[in-house]
């Protein structure tokens, strides 16, 4: 019994050591297994440095509908023109540092790529016709479901090294205060450097200073084709009031030298073989005023002369035709993000025929030529967050026929987006 009792006492004592030992096993594995959980993501964050984690991706959308109704009265001809067209455009921005950042963007375009009977008379007249279309960031549907182009939209460095001035070195966004496509088509892209000062003297009143030198062509054994570019003004804010005024002078040189075997090197050749050139004074205004905190209304005007003494031998009565001004009205809400939001604007124009570098106006109305004059309506609203829908009109015609035949050419282009950004 005695034995039987002993025995009976050691298979019990081993009975609750191996439940012991078997109660410690977990309680050890779930600790490693917390252990690593907490060490894995601090690996993960040590191996991704700090600027990618500053890097904003940013793009947009657009689906166009365009009519257009162009009476070429001088070819006594209408061009009456269906097209679907669509523009995409992806970007990014890249804090490197607290005072510097890397701007890179692409976005679709069109290209010139059919040769007329004309252009197939002398490859030089055929290599000037081709290529992309500077002013525009659309894409016709076309040429049999062919691969379509994607161009660098903008490259760009930025420093801040004080927070009233910013220097721009690249092919940049425009630098400069503008109120509208006047002198500055919305999708160009200026190469070169520039610097941007804004002072704040007080609470409401701040001083702008910019400027500008650019590259137009690069010449092998002359002067490169640029332009310098000098802007002062200033911004107001008081209560719900907000206006920005600014005066503008552009010098372009040595646009001569451009290359004559390129689209626009030999479309500016010409202007100037005829007497034309520029150094032109502009001034632009922008003031709004807010209502509850959601709405607002606005007036916008610019103007621009050309102050270059031009050749009046050559030219004669085009010479004097040197001014060009917009004036416009906008209203509606202060953001286009969601269901109930809208912005309008209605506008008119004229541009003297010696008046602005034409490859740098608006490249919608009478095709991107001076010496017109027109209206232009838009309407945009949204219908979801960062979804809208817009109608735009254009209707422009000739500023003055004596300078086109003693005709009066006319163009009425409408078009309808859905637009979509993230």
């Amino acid at each position: 019994m005695k034995r039987i009792a002993t025995m009976m006492i050691m298979a019990a004592v081993l009975a609750w050591g191996s439940a012991l030992m078997g109660a410690e096993e977990p309680k050890k594995d779930e600790t490693i297994k917390e252990e690593v959980k907490k060490e894995e993501p601090k690996k993960e964050e040590s191996a991704v440095p700090d600027w990618v984690k500053n890097i904003k991706f940013k793009g947009d959308f657009r689906f166009r509908y365009q009519y257009q109704n162009y009476e070429d009265a001088v070819k006594d001809d209408t061009l009456e023109r269906n097209r679907l067209r669509y523009r995409a455009r992806i970007g990014l921005e890249a804090k490197v540092n607290d005072w510097a950042k890397i701007h890179f963007g692409v976005a679709s375009g069109s290209y010139e790529s059919k040769i007329t009977a004309d252009q197939l008379a002398g490859d030089s007249d055929v290599k000037a016709s081709l290529g992309q279309d500077l002013r525009s960031t659309n894409q016709t549907f076309d040429d049999f479901f062919s691969h379509k182009p994607l161009w660098i939209d903008y490259a760009y460095a930025e420093f801040t090294p004080w927070s009233w001035l910013t220097l721009t070195g690249g092919k940049m966004k425009n630098p400069f205060h503008t109120t509208s496509e006047l002198i500055w088509d919305g999708d160009i892209t200026p190469e070169g450097a520039a610097l941007q000062f804004k002072y704040a003297v007080m609470d409401e009143l701040s001083l702008l200073a910019n400027a500008g030198i650019f590259i137009l062509d690069e010449v092998k054994a002359l002067d490169d084709p640029m332009m310098a570019v000098l802007q002062i003004g200033a911004a107001l804010k008081v209560s719900d009031f907000d206006a920005t005024a600014t005066l503008s002078y552009y010098d372009p040189m040595n646009l001569m030298n451009a290359e004559a075997n390129t689209g626009e090197g030999s479309k500016m050749r010409d202007y100037v073989s005829q007497g034309y050139y520029w150094k032109n004074i502009a001034a632009a205004l922008d003031a709004s005023y807010t209502i509850e905190k959601k709405y607002q209304i606005g007036l916008l005007g610019e103007v621009t002369a050309n102050l270059y003494g031009l050749n009046k031998e050559a030219l004669g009565a085009k010479a004097d035709d040197n001014l060009a001004f917009f004036v416009g009205l906008k209203g509606g809400t202060k953001a286009l993000a969601n269901l109930g939001d809208f912005q309008s604007s209605i506008s008119y124009r004229q541009l003297g025929i010696s008046s602005w570098i034409p490859f740098l106006i608006d490249a919608d109305p009478l095709d991107g030529n001076v010496n017109a004059e027109g209206i232009k309506f838009d309407i945009k609203a949204g219908l979801y967050k960062n979804f809208s829908v817009a109608a735009t009109l254009n209707y422009f015609w000739t500023l003055d026929k004596a300078f086109n035949k003693d005709k009066t050419n006319k163009d009425l282009i409408l078009q309808l987006d859905l637009n979509y950004k993230f």
